[in-house]
């Protein structure tokens, strides 16, 4: 097991696209509430070591809030503007002595439970550093083509257009041993506005139309709910994800 912790760690900052894609991973792990704080703390300590400074992307930490029979607690979200940043940074990370301690305390404070890799394909909305409530939409998508040309009709739309957070669609590039081929990431300011915006589609014309259009092309899988508990890094998520941008 803890071969099976340093290496699901490890691949904290990894990730897989192409070379101008941002990339982006899941890295779902367990702690207890007791040991959470300690997690911040070493994961603090790592982004505040010489390697840690010079890190080119962002990094989100978020706390499950409703995700099924997942034992997952929390997730290390690395994103980078692509993978030669990545490539980069790991290997002044992997030079640094504070990348094995960091390793040492989460082998210690947690236990891995999945890692995946993904390749964020366009976004919508304001995308801002300010949204903390995230909701993970897991889909089985057979046309990505038309999938893709669903949101974007339905973005563009009256009710798409009112939208106040931020939306982003994601290939599963690796790890996906699910079903799961893409995720939509919706991010709120709050579970309020979260609500307010659910509530508005209920009988809304165009929702219906993109349920009806998407289903054509993917099929809803589920969807989990975390809060950003903490995030690094100086580079904003509108950078990192700039390329991905709809606007």
């Amino acid at each position: 097991m803890k071969h099976t912790a340093l290496a699901a760690i490890g691949l904290m900052f990894l990730g897989q696209s192409a070379a101008a894609s941002s990339t982006w991973s899941m890295i779902g792990f367990s702690t207890t509430p007791q040991d959470a704080p300690a997690v911040i703390a070493a994961a603090d300590k790592l982004m505040g070591s010489p390697a840690g400074k010079e890190f080119p992307g962002r990094l989100l930490l978020q706390v499950s809030l409703a995700d099924g029979d997942n034992p997952a607690t929390h997730s290390f979200v690395p994103i980078y503007k692509s993978t030669a940043d990545r490539e980069a940074f790991v290997q002044k990370l992997q030079a640094d002595p504070a990348w094995p301690v960091f390793q040492a305390s989460m082998t210690k404070l947690s236990k891995p439970v999945s890692t995946v890799l993904f390749r964020t394909m366009k976004s919508w909305g304001d995308v801002n550093d300010t949204d903390v409530i995230w909701q993970g939409h897991a889909f089985a998508v057979k046309d990505p083509a038309g999938f893709l040309a669903a949101l974007d009709k339905f973005m563009a739309s009256d009710a798409g257009k009112k939208f106040p957070g931020q939306l982003f669609l994601s290939a599963v590039t690796a790890g996906g041993i699910t079903p799961t081929t893409h995720m939509v990431s919706v991010g709120f300011a709050s579970e309020t506005e979260m609500a307010a915006w659910s509530e508005s589609l209920e009988g809304n014309a165009d929702w219906a139309t993109y349920l009806e259009t998407s289903r054509k092309s993917a099929e809803h899988l589920g969807a989990d709910l975390s809060r950003t508990a903490k995030t690094w890094g100086k580079t904003s998520l509108k950078d990192a994800t700039a390329g991905s941008s709809g606007k």
